[in-house]
């Protein structure tokens, strides 16, 4: 059966620093003998620093690891660095890249984006066909943006016109 815990023995309230500097040898002055006379009529104060004596060297105890920890930790450590030590090529990241498992995403991934250029250009992007009004006035365009020079044209004709004209006149 577990045994029950033993209750802490409880020292004069005023002493209790003293107590634990003493324990640690750290009582100085006065106060050292004081507190040695103290604690021969004192029960509480003695058990409480028989306490500390037992008490206190357990916190400081190390907690160390088993060997089997460090084994593994070793193991561990070496296969990381082996893994980071060995240099993957250019060829190889790239085959990775194109594994069988991500041949069917990418392949997705492009009919979708040509389906939405297809769809969603056809409206941006002018066709080749052009409208029989279009077609019209693409052959007007270059007679209007030289439209002086054809009145010039014009009038060269006239003035040939009335010469001729001039010259049957002047022949009767």
């Amino acid at each position: 059966m577990a045994e029950p815990k033993k209750a802490l023995s409880t020292p004069c309230a005023a002493l209790e620093e003293n107590l634990v500097l003493y324990h640690y040898g750290d009582l100085e002055g006065a106060e050292r003998p004081a507190l040695q006379k103290h604690l021969q009529n004192c029960p509480g104060c003695s058990g409480y620093l028989q306490d500390l004596g037992t008490l206190l060297p357990l916190t400081v105890k190390t907690d160390l690891p088993p060997p089997s920890f460090w084994n593994d930790f070793n193991r561990e450590l070496r296969h990381k660095l082996d893994g980071a030590a060995e240099k993957k090529s250019w060829r190889r990241a790239l085959a990775a890249f194109f594994q069988p498992r991500l041949v069917p995403v990418f392949a997705a991934a492009a009919v979708v984006a040509l389906a939405l250029t297809f769809t969603i250009g056809k409206g941006i992007w002018p066709t080749a066909d052009l409208a029989e009004n279009d077609a019209a006035m693409m052959e007007e365009l270059p007679v209007a943006e030289n439209l002086e020079f054809f009145k010039s044209m014009d009038l060269l004709d006239n003035l040939d016109l009335l010469e001729s004209m001039g010259n049957q006149g002047n022949a009767a």
